[in-house]
């Protein structure tokens, strides 16, 4: 699985011209035996603890730059990374919530990944999470009354349920996971490049 994703990622950093892909289920893709969403939208679940979704943070802001306007992309934060207590990956969970509401997430990510993979920090108590947050612009008071609104605890339920329901359908067995109209995994080692992995998203989306 590591050797997989390592490989996809330096497929999609390499500067291959786009090329019109015959894209094969079981091959690129994997059907999901869950029903179709009604309405278009693409989901990676990730880990703020995981490598390989920080280096795959690159190529899943491109894909979302690229997607039409009206098809959503997001951001699922799981809490099952082994040897990390469920409760401080939930707080990441929250803390990107809190982020979203305020319009500073990219920013909040990019400094989450940094602390973990680079400075080998670890965010041990909600406390730190909202000192984060501080450090963008949201105040304590901001924080903690934006953590308590019914909004931001129905979000991350909503991350755990969906975590639960692909889990439980054998669609996510690791991350980075990309998901499209609930029906489609991408399978990522099969990718080339960043065009091909743009390209693929959108015929999933079309089918």
């Amino acid at each position: 699985m590591l050797k997989s994703i390592k490989v996809a990622l330096l497929a999609l950093c390499m500067p291959i011209a786009a090329m019109a892909a015959e894209f094969k289920e079981s091959v690129h893709y994997e059907t999901l035996s869950l029903q179709k969403s009604k309405t278009p939208r693409v989901v990676e679940f990730f880990s703020f603890y995981c490598p390989h979704c920080y280096k795959f943070e690159g190529p899943a802001r491109a894909l979302h730059a690229s997607l039409p306007i009206t098809v959503p992309f997001e951001k699922i934060h799981v809490n099952f990374m082994g040897g990390i207590p469920p409760e401080a990956q939930q707080y990441l969970s929250y803390g990107y919530i809190v982020a979203k509401q305020f319009g500073v997430d990219s920013q909040v990510v990019d400094q989450i990944f940094k602390t973990i993979h680079e400075q080998n920090g670890r965010f041990a108590s909600m406390k730190d999470v909202q000192k984060l947050l501080e450090a963008h612009g949201v105040s304590a008071e901001k924080f903690e009354s934006t953590l308590a609104s019914m909004p931001v605890i129905a979000a991350e339920k909503a991350m755990q349920d969906d975590q639960k329901r692909f889990s439980e359908a054998g669609a996510l067995k690791g991350v980075p996971t990309f998901i499209v109209n609930d029906k489609y995994r991408v399978i990522t080692n099969s990718l080339r490049s960043q065009a091909e992995f743009n390209e693929l998203v959108k015929h999933l989306l079309e089918k």
